[in-house]
């Protein structure tokens, strides 16, 4: 087991910079950082064309879209400290809502998204290849197809699919 595994956070002891909602704390892409840093695991809540271009560049992340996180959520791992992103903040807080109502007791939401964790500099991994390009967001697609920047170390959630990570 690696160092960052057997750092315990517990989110319901944590003060954060910005006012918890509905008693679930919220960071700031900084504070979330530390927390990933410290052992916490990044859910990605965006969909896979959010994330051709740029990625989060944590130790650990799940990607877990939004359009499937009602059917996949109870895969997520109960006992690790989990921080919930998407691109902008708009779904972390129905996402932790949903994971509070099935018993979850140690998350926490991501502020702003990758738009504030970009813009405060913290790592991202990008590639231009995969920039998207198309006239509309229905017609959104990358260059060539598929998305370099998830590393073998992601785990994606399948919900059609019967393993866990």
């Amino acid at each position: 087991m690696s160092s960052r595994a057997r750092v315990a956070t517990d989110f319901s002891s944590v003060t954060g910079a910005l006012p918890r909602t509905e008693g679930i704390l919220n960071l700031t892409p900084a504070e979330a950082a530390e927390y990933l840093s410290k052992g916490a695991i990044l859910v990605d809540l965006r969909e896979a064309y959010e994330t051709n271009f740029r990625v989060f560049e944590v130790p650990q992340t799940i990607h877990l879209p939004w359009t499937l996180f009602s059917k996949g959520f109870e895969r997520l791992p109960r006992d690790r400290p989990l921080v919930l992103a998407d691109a902008s903040g708009i779904y972390g807080r129905e996402a932790a809502r949903m994971l509070r109502n099935a018993g979850f007791t140690n998350i926490a939401k991501m502020a702003g998204g990758m738009i504030d964790w970009d813009r405060e500099g913290l790592p991202v991994r990008r590639d231009p290849l995969f920039e998207l390009s198309g006239q509309c967001a229905c017609k959104l697609k990358t260059r060539t197809g598929k998305n370099p920047l998830l590393d073998k170390n992601a785990v994606v959630i399948d919900p059609s699919r019967e393993e866990s990570p």
